[in-house]
């Protein structure tokens, strides 16, 4: 049964956000990283999730270069010294599940790119851990504090991509009527399962091995219990429609709820996923929102954190005395 929490009990990590294909960015990063560790001054390096997907043209979006450079390094240096967590924009690649916002497609620029690293980038994705939790009381994802996940910390931390793909493989493999299922697709969608496919997954027509996959998708986004859990961990907005009471609540007792079993009650929260005003916004006392490069306003304002992951941190406040800037 895979965890999906990493306990961290020394050493300093250095810590990143959604670099959305941003090749300067990443650059700048192992750059920064490189010489903090041969100094002894960094141990780890850990990516808060969403490496992929830019925002800007096809040729300024390094999604694909820069995973691959991240699994090298793993290999190099090894999975706790180089940590990333999954977010929300490499989630939809596990799953078939389009994503985009407005008139913005992320997903399908992506899945065109894979080619030949497709199996080694989905196998990647699969394994990212969720959380970090750390001797200093620190607690690192992707999204922030999430409503759901209180009730479902186990669910998250065995959380079993494969167990929802293969069970929805049996469920179509069990249909009489798949032409039938491909039609009511249509009919949502409004246009043939086949164009949809191509566009969105880059499938080559009914002999491809992953023809079912968008389908696959929509029916795990619509009908798993458990789907929804990680789609509220990973794409939950913190703050937005709470009040500042309402949700300094939720942070505590988001953390407690993590805190479990953890090296040390965890007291302050450190995420990504929404912009932050230069770099790092201190959202209350116990969640600091920090923004490396694309959610950075401006991007050149982009921070990276140095956290000791075992000296005890109480409030959120002490860590923007460890922010540093990844555009120096």
């Amino acid at each position: 049964m895979p965890d999906r929490f990493l306990n961290l009990t020394s050493g300093i990590a250095m810590i990143v956000t959604d670099l959305h294909g941003d090749r300067e960015a990443f650059d700048r990063i192992l750059t920064h990283f490189s010489t903090l560790y041969w100094r002894g001054e960094a141990h780890r390096l850990i990516f808060l999730g969403d490496v992929v997907h830019g925002y800007g043209s096809p040729q300024d979006d390094s999604s694909l270069e820069m995973i691959l450079d991240l699994i090298k390094l793993q290999q190099q240096y090894g999975k706790e010294t180089v940590v990333m967590l999954l977010g929300n924009h490499e989630m939809p690649h596990i799953y078939g599940v389009p994503l985009s916002k407005g008139d913005l497609e992320f997903t399908p620029r992506f899945e065109h790119t894979l080619g030949r690293h497709r199996a080694q980038v989905l196998e990647f994705f699969i394994s990212l851990p969720l959380y970090v939790r750390t001797q200093a009381g620190v607690l690192l994802c992707h999204a922030g504090p999430a409503s759901e996940s209180l009730r479902y910390v186990d669910a998250l931390r065995h959380f079993d991509h494969y167990a929802l793909l293969e069970e929805a493989d049996y469920v179509l493999s069990q249909s009489d009527n798949l032409d039938l299922l491909f039609h009511q697709y249509r009919s949502i969608f409004g246009a043939p399962y086949d164009e949809l496919a191509q566009h969105y997954l880059a499938i080559n027509g009914p002999d491809d091995p992953r023809y079912t996959h968008l389908l696959r998708g929509f029916m795990i986004g619509e009908q798993d219990r458990q789907f929804g859990v990680l789609w509220d961990a990973l794409f939950t907005q913190n703050e937005a429609g709470r009040t500042r009471t309402s949700y300094q609540r939720l942070c505590t007792e988001f953390l407690e709820a993590f805190s479990e079993d953890a090296p040390t009650p965890q007291r302050v929260v450190v995420s990504g996923h929404i912009a932050a005003r230069d770099g790092a916004e201190l959202v209350n006392t116990y969640h600091l929102r920090l923004a490396s490069a694309a959610h950075a306003i401006p991007r050149e304002s982009g921070l990276y954190l140095l956290l000791d992951c075992e000296r005890p941190v109480r409030t959120a406040q002490t860590l923007l005395d460890h922010v540093y800037p990844v555009f120096d």
